[in-house]
């Protein structure tokens, strides 16, 4: 299938999003205290679809909710009767704009879990109802790498439809899935399509963006090197500052650790799903009172492999889309792109 790319100015993209907005249910980035989450949105000034990387959370609750419930439970004379929860609030078909293009990677990476040993219905229902529509960055921040990542920045089909601000003061709407094909042609009646010079275009933007990075590595040497460092010291050293808080996986957008909790009160009670971390003293404790990673810097050690050894053994690719969510949101500015790197040339 030929995807279409449509040329506009900066008012037409205006409008097309005031469009979006108008006949769809629409998330995006809303400005709280200086952070940008993303909500449902009625009209477009009350959002910011450009936000800034580094102030911009991911879009990973709207897919994995920071906590759900899971069931409700009661106790009768006859037994415990057991009943789902109310319908799910993510389930129905929406618009997300402004995705930065390392967080609709990020859901790439997590489609490989949630449909390997078990599929996660929730999950796969709220991805096929989703149009995701990617505003592709200008500049790098400072603690991004995803050009240095295993999967290709320019090309992505990560998200359906992206967005690309020309050098040349238009705007180019790009499908990238035939999911976004067809939503373009239902949303996009007022906008032009290009011919094959608004491909050097948007290529231009690219090459300005990819030039951008103060972070580069070469990740099949990280890949490559980690797998043989598991005893390394540098993972005690690397880890030393950790408070060990789990900000740094709730923030990810591939993160998908999770604990199950269970609140009750009298005979009825609720279950919950939750979101959890391989860096929580907790997240290994067993019933016997064992743990195999009772020190911080075994944990540190496991989220580090994890990333960049085996899921890419597992799934073929890094449980790392360079983002920098992590470090930005790290207490005392540990970075995952410097742990690998110390550790693999130790």
């Amino acid at each position: 299938m030929n995807l279409t790319t449509y040329i506009t100015e900066p008012a037409g993209l205006q409008s097309f999003y005031e469009a979006i907005v108008a006949t769809n249910e629409t998330y995006a980035p809303v400005e709280k205290l200086g952070k940008f989450d993303y909500k449902q949105i009625k009209t477009p000034p009350e959002c910011q679809p450009d936000s800034p990387i580094e102030q911009t959370m991911s879009i990973k609750p709207l897919f994995f909710p920071k906590s759900a419930r899971v069931m409700k439970y009661e106790a009768t004379a006859e037994g415990t009767d057991v009943t789902d929860t109310t319908e799910d609030p993510l389930a129905g078909k929406r618009v997300i704009l402004g995705v930065k293009h390392c967080d609709a990677r990020g859901l790439q990476v997590l489609d490989e879990v949630y449909k390997w040993d078990y599929i996660d219905t929730d999950y796969q229902k709220r991805r096929e109802n989703t149009i995701i529509i990617s505003a592709r960055c200008e500049q790098a921040a400072t603690h991004c790498f995803c050009t240095s990542l295993d999967y290709d920045v320019e090309q992505s089909d990560a998200m359906d439809v992206a967005v690309i601000n020309g050098l040349d003061g238009k705007v180019y709407i790009q499908a990238r899935t035939e999911k976004g094909e067809h939503f373009l042609k239902e949303n996009a009646s007022g906008l032009a399509a290009t011919n094959g010079s608004a491909l050097e275009e948007m290529k231009k933007q690219y090459q300005a963006f990819s030039g951008s990075f103060r972070l580069k590595m070469d990740y099949k040497e990280i890949n490559g090197k980690m797998q043989s460092r598991f005893e390394s010291p540098a993972f005690e050293e690397v880890a030393t500052n950790c408070v060990s808080c789990n900000t740094c996986a709730f923030v990810c957008p591939t993160c998908h650790c999770f604990k199950i909790t269970d609140e009750r009160i009298r005979d009825e009670g609720v279950r919950y799903k939750s979101y959890d971390s391989c860096n929580n003293i907790y997240f290994t404790l067993m019933a016997g009172g064992h743990n195999p990673r009772p020190a911080k810097y075994r944990r540190w050690r496991q989220r580090a492999m994890h990333k960049f050894v085996y899921y890419k053994e597992r799934f073929g690719v890094n449980l790392c889309v360079g983002c920098g969510k992590c470090t930005i949101s790290c207490p005392v500015n540990i970075s995952i792109f410097e742990v690998v790197n110390q550790v693999s040339n130790v």
